[in-house]
């Protein structure tokens, strides 16, 4: 049966505050020994447990929703419920006195909601809230004297009103953090950000405030240093990213390690992220950290060279994602000099092929990939012997970049890197020797490559792009130990079709994705995509070969057209001496769309007009 009249609660009233109203209005006595009368503790006003909670809803009249926002509910171990929010007992302030100034003197006023009773709020006792929100000052904080401050009587734990007048006097006007701003928000039953929301209020809380004091007050900072003011100015950087999602997160740890990186420090993640890691990383209670953990985990792995097996925030590294120049030199066992070069002109990473950047890193596999390729690689010059081909044939295939060299940007190559993988050069010779046809003698008329172009009067190279395309279609050969010299055509076909696609300006097919720059595939996806006013980008067309079949033929004014109009990804960040990811990732931020998605291209592409704009 409830007290009558039923007393109001004030808005934001902590439990205590409210029992020491109800002890004035209903039996004009102390709280303590209204308390006794009604035969209920003080342990069970300041944490009641579920019989306390029914007797004290009983005896107030309020409802389980109103009381769950006053007080703070054990729910066993280290665990308390606030308006039905599950939280570690750190996130409430049990063990220090809380309260505005300004707030406990409005109170004092006859004319006041409470009329003149200091009312206690319970805001003032969750770790995270630092600032009054009404007045713009900092919370007075200290730890408690004795046990009974606990129940936080602001009659008796806050000074007289002379001195709160002088405390608020000299009180420094603050903002509160979005971070309060986000608890209140949340624990009054709004709706914030969906990645916040989506874990437990206390772990989002701490997430915002760890990730945010690396950012604004320093990464290997003693934590028991942090001002109050620092950690609410920590909550309110961090909630600026966290409230953005995962992305938002990675945005923040990429600020930190673009400062760590500019610093010329050297080191882990350990040395870059600081207190964020170690709290992360070695916190041997079993507190949960919610889903930073896994978020910054995965950051890590993209960033830092972590090698298999170490336990990196509670879980084993599977694979290693990323190199740095060190990280590779020490495993594949090149100079960390031509590592440096290499991946830098390959384009797998940016900066300065001459100095070596600690921070830089690149992805893994492809690092390996690329090494592998250099240590399985000959001089140009080593190239007509290994195809069986003469020197100047040798050297076109190269300059046309039929076989291209390791590097894409040989002017800027030296040494080992201006060589030519054997890989490709293997790669080049299946393919010529797919185009043909085995014969145990050669028909009538067929030479090879080098005397068909004598006949034909049509280059070397022109007969090779030829074959590569499909255009002819008696392409032989009889002993394949002769590798380039093995390959035969008819010069009379190749006068005919090579004649004819250049008379009307075109191409072949392997010809039109070598001077694209292009992929097989991306050739295909661009010959059947469209404008939007429904044209072609490259128009395709067909010339006959001996035997009557279609042969895929490019204009060669359109291939040239499309690269006046277009420019790849990779192109436009190595003239801007970045590496494409990371001109991929400010694009996108622009909201640049590229003209197809992802790589069905090949590689991706974009309008020069748009980037421009």
């Amino acid at each position: 049966m409830p007290m009558l009249p039923i007393l109001p609660v004030i808005p934001g009233e902590s439990l205590t505050s409210y029992f020491n109203r109800m002890a004035h209005f209903h039996g004009r006595t102390g709280v303590y020994q209204f308390l006794d009368i009604i035969e209920l503790s003080r342990g069970a006003v300041m944490t009641p447990k579920e019989p306390d909670f029914a007797r004290i809803r009983s005896l107030t009249g309020l409802s389980d929703v109103t009381l769950s926002r006053m007080t703070f509910r054990p729910l066993g171990g280290r665990m308390r419920s606030i308006a039905g929010e599950a939280v570690h007992a750190e996130f409430a302030y049990l063990d220090k006195t809380s309260y505005c100034p300004a707030c406990l003197l409005e109170d004092g006023k006859l004319d006041s909601a409470s009329a003149g009773i200091r009312v206690g709020r319970i805001e003032w006792q969750i770790e995270s809230i630092r600032t009054c929100g009404r007045h713009g000052i900092c919370l007075t904080r200290r730890k408690n004297t004795d046990y009974g401050e606990r129940f936080q009587l602001m009659s008796a734990v806050a000074p007289d009103d002379q001195t709160l007048k002088t405390m608020v006097a000299e009180a420094e006007r603050i903002t509160p953090s979005g971070l309060q701003n986000y608890i209140l928000a949340r624990l009054s039953g709004e709706i914030g950000p969906a990645w916040l929301d989506g874990q437990p209020i206390d772990l989002a809380a701490r997430a915002c405030e760890m990730l945010g004091v690396i950012l604004a007050v320093g990464s290997h900072i003693d934590l028991r240093a942090v001002t109050e003011e620092q950690w609410r100015e920590a909550g309110d950087v961090g909630f600026s990213f966290a409230a953005k999602g995962e992305d938002g997160v990675r945005e923040g740890l990429q600020l930190a390690l673009s400062r760590f990186n500019a610093s010329g420090s050297n080191g882990g993640p350990q040395m870059a992220f600081g207190r964020l890691y170690q709290w992360l990383q070695f916190n041997s209670n079993d507190k949960p950290f919610g889903p930073i953990r896994e978020v910054v985990r995965e950051f890590i792995l993209d960033n830092f060279p972590i090698q298999p097996g170490i336990d990196l925030l509670g879980t084993p590294v599977d694979r290693r994602r990323v190199h740095s120049v060190q990280s590779l030199a020490k495993a594949a066992g090149d100079h960390p000099k031509t590592i440096n070069r290499a991946v830098i002109l390959a384009g797998l990473a940016s900066g300065d092929p001459d100095q070596s950047n600690p921070g830089m890193v690149f992805d893994a596999a492809d690092g390996e990939d690329l090494m592998s390729r250099i240590r399985n690689s000959i001089p140009a010059r080593d190239l007509q012997e290994y195809l069986n081909c003469n020197r100047v044939q040798a050297e076109q295939l190269v300059r046309t970049g039929t076989i291209p060299r390791l590097m894409p940007n040989s002017l800027k190559a030296s040494g080992v890197l201006k060589n030519v993988a054997l890989a490709d050069a293997d790669a080049f010779l299946n393919r010529l020797m797919g185009a043909a046809t085995k014969v145990q003698a050669p028909s009538e008329g067929m030479l090879s490559i080098v005397d068909a172009a004598e006949a034909s009067r049509w280059p070397v190279i022109d007969i090779i792009n030829g074959i590569l395309s499909g255009m002819f279609a008696k392409v032989e050969f009889v002993d394949p130990a002769l590798k380039f010299k093995a390959v035969l055509v008819d010069p009379r076909e190749v006068r005919e079709i090579l004649t004819r696609a250049k008379s009307e300006g075109g191409v072949g097919f392997d010809e039109a994705a070598r001077i694209l720059d292009m992929p097989i595939h991306g050739l295909n996806a661009l010959s059947r995509m469209r404008r939007a006013d429904g044209a072609a980008y490259v128009e395709e067309r067909s010339v006959a070969n001996a035997k009557g079949i279609g042969v895929r033929i490019f204009a060669l004014d359109d291939l040239h057209a499309f690269l006046k109009e277009h420019i790849s990804l990779k192109e436009y960040a190595e003239a801007r001496g970045v590496a494409p990811k990371w001109m991929k990732v400010r694009l996108d931020a622009k909201e640049i769309v590229p003209i197809s998605p992802k790589y069905e291209l090949g590689r991706v592409w974009y309008r020069r007009a748009d980037l421009k704009m």
